[in-house]
């Protein structure tokens, strides 16, 4: 009112100096409303734009977890069934058992070992968080390989720290698949061939040439950086790749020299948590594995000066270990194995590994062996007729055999059951020892590698990068 009178009592004064002191006071008027409005745009974007840093942050903390994880797992490709990691959520095992790293806030916390195997949930959710640097925190959940999806599943969850609201939440996924020597039956560097009663269950690859005599049926994809030579009867599609064509199948060549990195990091593993075998009086050590879960470990010599792959040692006191947790058991000295296995285990030699009668897993899929010789891998010359084995098996600077003075080659009609996979710097053949000889491709291996088993390439492909809902 105030305002109309003003007006009123200058109109008075003139019309021409009222009508401008109008226009002044509605342009003052408008300006305050404006002010106004652009105070709570600037609000509103700084609000806008706190929150997208925020998000932003929160991705980032995602981010670093998923990273952690899988440098973890370049350097241990079984560590989601050894250990449950710092900032994974809890998980409750098969058997009811809950277990958790805490605190995870703390830098020096170390993992906690998971001995359940391959099969948990997370019953509490999201519930373990670690903390990083810039105030920011992450969640991880894991899902370990299986048959219907061969890769490892992470979901990491990032968060201001102690933020409960989920809209302020960052949650990634990836699927990743690692890349063992373990995803061929059969890898040489060098030359190889195969002879007449030889089947062939698995992908082979050769740095050199390879060559079938007699009669030979192949199931899989047959990769030769050389040339390939011999009839072969090729079943189940099977195709054969030679220096003319395996580029289009496989982009580099695979580099043997990579594998022997294995041998020292399962040294070291044998010694941290392992089992490490080394005794200079002994010319081998003679392990028996039991399907509890457990081994027997005994010092042999040779009798009769004979090598122990021909002739069965004399063998001392046995002593009874549980296989280790990291699954790490390595010798300086020869190692004869046998019996059935039960956990995750690779056994590693600095000189050779003989195996000394039938070998196998207790659960494939579940249970896994590894034998890693740095010179040579032998079936021993009295293994029984029929002969059975089931292993990943890497010679890294020479060959897989059989003893010279096999029982089996005075008979000539011993049959071989091999099961698994094999990469040797040298060739290799049972052809003079087993009239029969069948090797099947164990493709547990394709999600389940030995420990400490060599990767070839790129430890790990990423097959899946999304983000999922905030919830």
């Amino acid at each position: 009112m105030r305002l109309v009178r003003l007006v009123r009592s200058r109109l008075a004064l003139g019309q021409e100096d009222g009508i401008a002191l109008v226009l002044v006071v509605l342009l003052i008027a408008l300006l305050s409303v404006l002010s106004v409005t652009l105070i709570g745009t600037v609000q509103e974007e700084e609000g806008n734009s706190a929150t997208a840093v925020k998000r932003q942050s929160a991705f980032g903390a995602a981010e670093a977890g998923l990273d952690d994880y899988i440098s973890k797992l370049v350097d241990d490709h079984l560590y989601y069934v050894h250990y449950v990691a710092k900032g994974e959520a809890t998980r409750l095992a098969p058997g009811g058992s809950n277990v958790s790293t805490s605190p995870n806030t703390s830098s020096s916390t170390n993992p906690t070992a998971w001995t359940y195997g391959l099969t948990w949930t997370y019953p509490n959710g999201k519930d373990q968080w670690r903390s990083l640097s810039n105030g920011y925190e992450y969640d991880l959940e894991i899902t370990p390989p299986s048959a219907s999806q061969t890769a490892v599943g992470i979901v990491s969850t990032g968060r201001p720290a102690g933020d409960a609201n989920v809209q302020d939440w960052r949650v990634l996924q990836v699927l990743i698949k690692p890349s063992s020597i373990t995803d061929y039956y059969r890898i040489v560097n060098g030359d190889v061939g195969w002879g007449n009663g030889a089947n062939l269950y698995g992908k082979v690859y050769s740095a050199g040439n390879i060559s079938f005599s007699g009669t030979v049926n192949a199931y899989a994809n047959i990769y030769a950086e050389g040339s390939i030579s011999g009839s072969v009867t090729l079943n189940n599609g099977a195709q054969k790749y030679d220096s003319t064509t395996i580029r289009s199948q496989i982009k580099n060549p695979i580099n043997f020299s990579d594998f022997l990195t294995s041998m020292s990091d399962i040294s070291r593993a044998s010694q941290l948590a392992g089992i490490y075998l080394n005794n200079s009086s002994y010319d081998a050590w003679k392990l028996v594995f039991s399907s509890a879960g457990t081994l027997t470990v005994q010092g042999c010599t040779k009798s009769g000066g004979n090598p122990v792959s021909q002739t069965a040692p004399s063998c001392g006191t046995a002593t009874t270990y549980n296989v280790p947790s990291n699954g790490a058991i390595y010798s300086q000295q020869d190692v004869i194995v046998s019996g059935s296995v039960k956990g995750r285990v690779t056994v590693a030699s600095n000189s050779n590994v003989v195996v000394g009668g039938n070998i196998a897993p207790v659960t494939p899929g579940t249970d896994v062996l590894g034998l890693d010789a740095t010179v040579n891998l032998i079936t021993a010359g009295y293994v029984p007729n029929p002969f059975t084995w089931q292993a990943a098996v890497l010679a890294q600077t020479g060959t897989w055999e059989n003893d010279p003075n096999s029982s089996c080659q005075a008979s000539g009609g011993c049959t071989m059951n091999f099961t698994g996979m094999s990469a040797t710097s040298d060739g290799g053949s049972f052809s003079g020892f087993f009239a029969t000889r069948n090797y099947n491709y164990d493709s547990t291996l394709q999600y389940l590698q030995p420990p400490w088993f060599p990767s070839v390439g790129t430890p790990y492909t990423i097959t899946l990068f999304r983000e999922l809902p905030h919830g």
